[in-house]
């Protein structure tokens, strides 16, 4: 990954950006399925019921933030950066950029094991096998770790690889039921979002 990107050292717009900017475009994937993920779980909360519960109607909302809203201000956020289309707010959206960036392209972790929490919630009550689950996955987490960590030190692609396969190992030796995958997926989910939060704190005491 291009350190100038944790650094908050972005380049000028010449008509084409920097290589590290397409990758972060290319990781948008990951929300927008994580997105779908809450809308397909908001779906499986209506069945059956004569009433439309609460809760369907908050993974909705989750599933417009992760399809539409976010990707949508990461996007802007890279334009006007790169643009320098709003000089005055310079400051302002280099801190908002250094954020979306830890946030979703560094940060693409935790949107993976809550992608997982909620398939392995919502194949519960579906006669489907476990590779339901664990295919999309696996793909994401080879997605991530090559595309965020294709130039990184100390081998971290592989670490991060090696990690999610673990992970699944660990899992399918222990015949681990989906209710005990949902829970690991959750507590992997929050812990990686914290950490993410504190690299964005420790980082703008830095820059």
């Amino acid at each position: 990954m291009n350190n100038a990107t944790l650094a908050g050292n972005h380049g000028t717009w010449e008509g084409e950006m920097d290589i590290y900017r397409y990758q972060e475009l290319a990781y948008l994937a990951v929300p927008v399925m994580l997105g779908m993920e809450f809308f397909m779980s908001a779906k499986e909360e209506k069945k059956g019921g004569k009433e439309t519960p609460l809760g369907s109607y908050v993974l909705d909302f989750f599933g417009f933030v992760f399809t539409a809203l976010l990707p949508a201000i990461f996007i802007f956020t890279i334009w006007a950066v790169e643009a320098k289309t709003f000089p005055l707010q310079g400051m302002a959206l280099a801190k908002l950029d250094r954020y979306a960036v830890l946030f979703f392209f560094v940060g693409g972790w935790w949107q993976i094991f809550l992608f997982g929490a909620l398939r392995a919630r919502r194949i519960k009550a579906k006669e489907v096998g476990k590779w339901y689950l664990w295919g999309p996955l696996i793909s994401l987490g080879v997605f991530i770790s090559f595309l965020v960590l294709w130039d990184s030190p100390w081998n971290l692609k592989w670490i991060s690889l090696i990690f999610y396969l673990l992970i699944f190992g660990t899992l399918n030796v222990l015949k681990a039921g989906i209710k005990t995958i949902e829970r690991t997926m959750w507590v992997l989910s929050i812990i990686t979002f914290i950490m993410v939060n504190i690299m964005f704190i420790l980082l703008e005491s830095l820059v």
